[in-house]
């Protein structure tokens, strides 16, 4: 498939917000541990964005920055964590760089000259307490003893350096709360990133004016696009007046909760007065079928079928695959079963939303007529068509999402309110933080009532996509979506799990609760599993979001 130059520009736009967000997301993260690292006078090895090979590194001071080929996080290597505590152990054949009688270098490679190369009779390299560091090697004629110096350096092959690390410089030296500041720091500064984006896209958006019938802003492809204007006062919804926005958003609930979705509005348009009538788009998210976008928004007759009129769709929720036997975008539909009930002919959008405002769990079937690639349709009747299980009340409400949702496309004014965006901020903040709780609960419901799974989870693949979705929507919004990424990654990496920071911060509960250290073996041995079930996990989800590509 050939992209054409807007496409090709999208695509190329989207990688590089994609790189940037995640980019800016794991430096923050990663920023807050490292800067609570040096800190504490923990030596930390390696700053590192992403995993696997290492297409990038600079050396700085004595941490190596780097850039890893896979963009799945990134990690800040601190002494004494993951990094070997004895690189070298009496018996060991090793060379050594002396400056001024003290060693600056320990040279781990066979091939590479230095001052004096023998075997380790004994050494001290951690340093306890006040303690100097120390090695005595043999040449093969006599002993010779050197201190070394607290910031040498490891040289291995391919001329790979690590700096050795003492005692005092590892992270378990620290104290208990200075460990935990350390490992808290990469998630709440997640949190303190979202606070701000959040705080940046209240002051930019502003709060509506609520107490105004003034129309601010129209949504592009809704009912009122090319039927009002912005600076529109609405004055009456179906001969009842409106004076202020929230008696026009009482006046349509009470439209469409009486199941009617044609809207007519009196208006005044610099001070003339104008009668305008439009048909409401509705989405019924229980099973994600909507007109949103449908050529024709009202019951039309099926062509090619004289006197068979339906419901023309719009746009569908992705659960749809455009297989055999699925509804797609432009289908037109006659009837519906739900359970057991006998099918009803459709007759109006209101109709089919009163159908399912109250419906929770029941098995759903369309018999509809299938929009062929010539444009003509086929009947697909009620026993060849996709059974569709709606989502439970529970889903929808655990996620925020209204069931039945109509709108007209149209917004209030919105006004610069200092406290009131502040406020703004913090509910939108509050409804992210508390996203992941809601999806885990969903998640490890029984299995007899769950609906939403592993498979409706997205990897950096689907976050890539809905990056794509977010630059078509703007700015402001691809901003509130890094704040949402920005939020999830903070609280994920909070729960306790081993491999993640949460997980580490249960160890450090461990030892404030019984007055001593787990076994470092026993930690590595749990993170080291978690680590693999983890990555497992991710490819799994990766392999899902591919799939669903195609």
């Amino acid at each position: 498939m050939i992209l054409s130059m807007a496409q090709f520009g999208l695509v190329l736009l989207s990688i590089v917000a994609f790189i940037l967000i995640l980019g800016a997301i794991i430096i923050i993260h990663e920023g807050g541990h490292f800067f609570f690292a040096k800190r504490a006078g923990i030596l930390c090895h390696e700053f590192s964005i992403g995993m696997g090979p290492v297409i990038y590194k600079k050396q700085f001071g004595e941490t190596a920055f780097c850039i890893r080929a896979i963009p799945i996080g990134g990690f800040v290597s601190m002494a004494g964590e993951d990094v070997a505590d004895d690189m070298i152990k009496p018996g060991a054949t090793i060379g050594v760089n002396v400056e001024d009688d003290v060693i600056t270098e320990i040279i781990l490679d066979d091939n590479r000259d230095c001052f004096l190369r023998g075997e380790v009779e004994s050494l001290d390299l951690k340093g306890l307490g006040d303690d100097p560091l120390f090695i005595t090697i043999n040449d093969g004629f006599q002993s010779h003893y050197y201190t070394v110096k607290r910031d040498a350096f490891y040289v291995f092959e391919k001329n790979k350096r690590l700096q050795i690390t003492p005692y005092d410089r590892t992270f378990d030296s620290k104290s208990l709360w200075n460990r935990f500041l350390t490992i808290v720091a990469g998630p709440v500064m997640n949190l303190i990133l979202a606070m701000f984006i959040y705080i940046i896209v209240a002051m930019a958006t502003g709060v509506p004016n609520l107490e105004s019938n003034q129309v601010g802003s129209i949504q592009a492809h809704f009912p009122s696009d090319g039927i009002l204007e912005v600076n529109d006062r609405i004055t009456h919804v179906n001969g009842a007046p409106t004076n202020t926005w929230e008696e026009f958003s009482k006046e349509l609930s009470k439209l469409y909760n009486d199941n009617q979705t044609t809207i007519n509005l009196t208006i005044d348009r610099n001070g003339e007065i104008k009668e305008v009538s439009m048909e409401a788009i509705t989405y019924i998210a229980s099973i994600g079928i909507s007109n949103i976008q449908a050529k024709n928004m009202l019951p039309i007759e099926v062509p090619g079928f004289t006197g068979v009129k339906g419901l023309e769709l719009g746009n569908l929720a992705v659960r749809y695959k455009d297989k055999e036997g699925d509804l797609k975008y432009g289908d037109i539909i006659t009837k519906v079963k739900i359970g057991n009930n006998d099918p009803v002919a459709i007759e109006a959008w209101g109709q089919l939303a009163g159908m399912f405002r109250e419906l929770n769990i029941a098995d759903v079937k369309f018999e509809y007529y299938s929009l062929k690639d010539d444009n003509t349709y086929k009947l697909v009747e009620l026993n060849d068509c996709k059974t569709i299980e709606p989502y439970t009340n529970e889903v929808l409400e655990n996620q925020r999402i209204e069931k039945i949702q109509q709108k007209l496309g149209v917004s209030p004014v919105y006004h610069f309110d200092f406290f009131g965006s502040l406020g703004q901020s913090f509910k939108m903040f509050w409804s992210d933080f508390t996203l992941i709780f809601r999806t885990l609960k969903l998640l490890i419901a029984p299995s007899d009532v769950r609906q939403v799974g592993v498979k409706d989870m997205s990897s950096f693949v689907g976050i890539f996509g809905m990056v794509q979705q977010y630059i078509m929507a703007g700015f402001i919004p691809l901003l509130a979506f890094t704040a949402l990424l920005s939020v999830n990654i903070g609280v994920m990496n909070l729960l306790p799990i081993p491999a993640l920071d949460g997980g580490r911060l249960m160890f450090l509960l461990y030892e404030l609760i019984t007055r001593r250290k787990p076994s470092k073996k026993v930690e590595a041995t749990l993170n080291n599993v978690f680590f693999i079930l983890l990555m497992i996990f991710f490819l799994y989800v990766t392999f899902n979001d591919i799939l669903r590509l195609f």
